[in-house]
């Protein structure tokens, strides 16, 4: 090759590949590509691409994405084809089995003649071109009976076929075959006799073509009896198929069945999942560890094991295949096994685990240390047991008990049974423990907000803590002290001594029940967002009205019927306001009966600084009191000698009229 050449072969090369790709900038890959499939006049799936620069997204900023795109070289997509080709259908080759320009239509195809010479005469057929093919001209239709050997035909005959090209073959000529000008064909078996690969040689000038009995009498007598493709050889006979071969007769190739498989409904592998926010900040303490079922949910299903399909080849032997192997779906504790085996369920709510081959769903989540980094925060569907500590702005959520040997630290805990922290809390002011059917226990409390509708017992002592109890609190240990903080409680509040002589602020509040303040609280909202409402409500209904009254000539239809619209909707907010009103006062009765039995009790020292507040008294304790059970009685809070509230419990009111005394 002459250099001349060759810089022109690299010329042509250079401005191919300028033309088969493209550098693009926008906001997504999506968009890039997008944009490169519109410019290059490919699909997007048949763009390479190539990221230049990584696009990036935040608060205040972004940058878009900069990729080079490229069209797919064809023998790449055919190797795509082949991998498709493979996952749907096995490897049968049946998408792979032409060039890829047979398998799609083109959008610009030529016009086509076709020239046929049978027994009965001689047959034209004039296919349409699509898109912006060409048509075929008078000069291509004689072209082409030139060739085939075909003369005396009439013209107008072959220009109306010219015109309406209905892609039928239409009779032309009454001219007979030429003897020993005809087409031929050989047939070839192949691939263990399972495929019959056909070769049409074609006629010679005046020669028969030949017609699909011709190649079918041709197979049977090679001994093909099964698998014929009579529509396929009538397709590459339309289409000149010829010196080439084509599948003219293909049997039925065995089938070996699936074997059984088990379909997970839960993941089986604990992979860490960090969860990203839209903004795209990811939280590291959530690590999705725990996988959480509920009863009833499906956990696994066994889908069965298929029948081999028998194949047979083209002489009609029958080809044995393989029926699928089966497995068995393994029941594990906590599960439940469907009748028919096919079908694994939870039986409690916990946490699913898969080992040796079979899913359990266990109701207690055990952490053997802290509760941290390496484990994340923790949310459970059962009890949770922690062996070390709670750390610093970590959570545990659980939806039986939580157990902690440990201290919990500025950290929240939350179950819907109880909540016991051997060590204590040292909560800095913003630990958080709550439950909303349980009791809480601790060896301590300090600094921290405690909420339940039970009991709250707490060992040594409450430090500077806001509790809350549906119930009692009881502070009753070795040292049993409370000191600084607000104490609240529907029943009872009892320690061994309240306050100190420092004097801090240390408020005690008996007869307030946590869930009926909240759900009084509720009420109320919902009771005054009712009552703005109904105030809008009322002053558009009376600015109609009185215009009605000024005018009434002039009041429409319409704007009589939006005050009828508006006078019923008062009565409907008037209705719902009577019943928020109603359900506040029950709750508020409620809760007044529950704190009528209500007391604090003091088995050592109260100290000044302490104010006591019992149903709707108050009172504010200037001495050092010693050993005392405070109550309220018409409005005001009295005291009588100490009495174990454990021993006397609900029938102490009998006992106190001993010594009682009015503060």
């Amino acid at each position: 090759m002459s250099l001349t050449e060759f810089l022109t072969e690299e010329l042509k090369e250079f401005d191919r590949k300028e033309k088969e790709q493209v550098e693009v900038i926008a906001d997504t890959i999506e968009e890039c590509l997008a944009i490169a499939s519109s410019h290059l006049g490919r699909k997007v799936h048949e763009i390479d691409y190539t990221v230049l620069k990584r696009g990036k997204k935040s608060l205040f900023f972004s940058e878009p994405y900069h990729i080079r795109a490229s069209v797919i070289p064809d023998d790449m997509l055919l190797d795509e084809l082949s991998l498709l080709d493979e996952h749907l259908t096995g490897g049968s080759g049946k998408l792979v089995s032409k060039e890829l320009k047979d398998l799609v239509t083109p959008k610009n195809k030529d016009g086509r003649v076709v020239v046929k010479i049978y027994r009965t005469g001689v047959f034209l057929t004039v296919y349409p071109p699509s898109g912006e093919g060409l048509e075929m001209a008078m000069a291509d239709v004689s072209k082409k009976l030139s060739f085939r050997g075909v003369a005396g035909v009439d013209q107008n005959l072959i220009n109306k076929i010219l015109k309406e090209k209905k892609g039928e073959p239409v009779l032309i000529s009454n001219q007979k075959p030429k003897p020993g000008n005809d087409s031929s064909c050989n047939v070839e078996i192949a691939q263990e006799n399972m495929r019959a690969f056909v070769t049409v040689f074609p006629a010679r000038p005046g020669g028969r073509d030949l017609e699909v009995s011709d190649i079918v009498a041709a197979l049977k007598g090679m001994g093909v009896a099964h698998g014929l493709k009579e529509d396929d050889i009538r397709k590459a006979l339309d289409e000149e198929v010829q010196n080439k071969p084509f599948i003219g007769a293909e049997g039925d190739f065995p089938v070996n069945g699936k074997n059984a498989e088990i379909k997970y409904y839960v993941r089986t592998e604990k992979k860490i999942n960090f969860k990203e926010d839209q903004s795209g900040r990811v939280d590291y303490k959530d690590l999705d560890m725990i996988e959480n079922v509920v009863v009833g949910q499906l956990l696994a299903e066994k889908i069965p094991a298929e029948k081999g399909k028998f194949g047979r080849n083209l002489f009609g032997m029958v080809l044995p295949a393989k029926d699928g192997l089966d497995t068995e779906l393994k029941q594990g504790k906590g599960t439940i096994l469907s009748e028919d085996k096919m079908r694994l369920t939870a039986e409690v709510n916990g946490q699913v685990l898969y080992a040796a081959g079979r899913l359990s769903v266990e109701t207690v989540y055990r952490i053997n240390g802290d509760v941290g980094v390496r484990t994340g925060n923790v949310t459970f569907l059962g009890s949770i047991i922690i062996t070390g500590n709670v750390e610093d702005n970590y959570s545990v959520k659980a939806a039986g008990n939580i157990e902690i040997y440990g201290t919990v630290q500025k950290a929240i805990v939350e179950a819907d049974g109880d909540i016991i922290v051997r060590q204590g809390v040292t909560g800095r002011e913003e630990a958080r423990i709550e439950s909303t059917g349980g009791n809480i226990v601790a060896k301590f409390i300090q600094n921290a907000t405690c909420i339940t509708e039970k009991d709250i017992i707490v060992q040594e002592g409450i430090l500077h803590s806001h509790l809350m109890a549906g119930g009692k609190i009881s502070c009753k240990g070795k040292r049993g002290q409370i000191v600084g903080g607000t104490i609240q409680a529907a029943q009872l509040i009892s320690a061994k001594i309240i306050g100190s002589q420092a004097n801090p602020q240390t408020d005690l509040i008996v007869g307030n029940n946590p869930k009926i303040l909240k759900q009084i609280s509720e009420f109320e909202e919902k009771k005054k967002e009712n009552q703005d409402k109904l105030d809008q409500l009322t002053k558009t209904m009376r600015t109609l009205k009185a215009r009605k009254d000024a005018d009434p000539a002039s009041f429409t239809a319409e704007q009589d019927a939006h005050l009828q619209k508006l006078e019923a909707g008062t009565k409907k907010l008037e209705k719902r306001i009577a019943e928020a009103t109603k359900d506040i006062q029950t709750l508020t009765e409620y809760m007044d009966e529950q704190a009528a039995t209500g007391r604090i009790s003091v088995e050592k020292t109260i100290f000044p600084g302490v104010t006591i507040r019992i149903r709707n008294a108050e009172f504010k304790l200037r001495h050092e009191t010693k050993a005392k059970t405070f109550y309220e009685e018409e409005s005001q809070v009295r005291s009588a000698p100490y009495e174990d509230p454990d021993e006397t419990k609900n029938d102490w009111r009998k006992k106190r009229g001993r010594g009682k005394s009015k503060n």
